[in-house]
């Protein structure tokens, strides 16, 4: 029983990740580049079909430009076919001839996913053992009708807005869950506090919004929709500083009454870590405290002074990490701003 349960849930999780929207667009675009190939008394009309499922792609932006690329070069593609057939025949070895030229076009201007729909419109002329313009007009007109489907089947893409926005909110939570953990962790006797910060959750996470943020981007035809690829950047950035920020934790010796100033800050930056900020409040606090503390005795030990020291290390790992957000905020244009962010909320980080 518990066997079943098992294959059954690897089952059920196997099927939630298959893209059944892809399938279908598949299917339906093959199905309709054949039909109307066959209406249009083309030759070949199969071909249609799979130009078809060739030209479908991840987003819309992907599937326009790789129709262009391949549009653009059926022409040279005929034209060394043209050229190799009269030369040397219609034997295999023009075959070989044909795609060592094409193949170096191809690479020459970075066209390489066209080389196999153009090459299946040529091995039509091999097949034909004619290069007739009949017959250059009709491998024409399987590519336009192969890739209008495709395109027709792409202009429906489910938007991901709420998908990036779920995943932001998780992401955000996992940054507040580890500076409270941070600033927990630094007042707390060294002997008790944890010596490893998993921070694994944060990188699934922003691959993942990366992932959308892309394909958000790519489905726009209309606008330039780069506020979620640029946010998603300047949260890696922020991530590379929390682990520099959680090793030089690890260094310190002891728990300095600095320490406790630092942990009230770092646990002000996990309430108010937010997509909305302005950072203004934050870096006033951050400076304030750097300030503070130059002006306070040197240290006398050699253990202040390593403490002090790492204390010096994790105040410029904060200022790091909010002028990343501070330099993000600076890219933004009003409409982003207005579009995107809940002003409605004073958070600074």
């Amino acid at each position: 029983m518990n066997i079943l349960t098992m294959i059954l849930g690897r089952t059920d999780m196997n099927i939630k990740q298959i893209d059944f929207l892809h399938i279908f667009k598949i299917a339906a675009a093959a199905s309709i580049g054949c039909l109307l190939a066959v209406l249009f008394q083309l030759q070949t009309p199969t071909s249609a079909g799979i130009i078809a499922i060739l030209s479908l792609q991840n987003t819309r932006r992907e599937t326009f430009s790789l129709v262009a690329r391949r549009i653009f070069s059926f022409f040279p593609s005929m034209t060394v076919a043209i050229v190799v057939f009269y030369l040397m025949g219609y034997q295999i070895p023009s075959i070989f001839v044909y795609l060592i030229l094409f193949a170096g076009i191809c690479e020459l201007f970075s066209l390489q996913n066209t080389l196999v729909s153009n090459t299946v419109l040529v091995l039509h002329l091999y097949a034909a053992q004619s290069v007739h313009p009949a017959l250059l007009v009709n491998e024409l007109l399987l590519l336009l009708t192969g890739t209008s489907c495709g395109i027709l089947m792409n202009l429906y893409m489910p938007g991901n807005s709420a998908k990036i926005r779920r995943a932001q909110s998780e992401l955000e939570q996992i940054f507040r869950n580890t500076f409270h953990r941070i600033a927990r962790d630094i007042v707390m006797d060294k002997q008790l506090a944890c010596t490893f910060f998993d921070l694994s959750d944060l990188d699934l996470i922003l691959k993942k919004l990366e992932k959308e943020a892309h394909e958000n981007q790519g489905n726009t035809l209309l606008s330039d929709e780069q506020y979620f690829v640029k946010y998603v950047e300047m949260r890696k950035n922020q991530k590379l500083v929390v682990e520099k920020l959680c090793q030089n934790i690890r260094l310190l010796h002891d728990v300095p009454i600095q320490a406790h100033a630092i942990s009230h800050f770092i646990e002000d930056v996990s309430i108010k870590f937010h997509e909305s900020n302005n950072t203004q409040e934050l870096m006033k606090k951050l400076t304030e405290m750097q300030t503070s503390m130059q002006k306070e005795p040197l240290p006398v030990t050699r253990t202040e002074f390593e403490n002090r020291a790492v204390l010096y290390r994790i105040l410029y790992d904060l200022e790091e990490l909010i002028t990343i957000k501070k330099r993000f905020i600076e890219t933004l244009t009003p409409d982003e701003i207005k579009r995107f962010w809940n002003t409605s909320q004073n958070c600074c980080q």
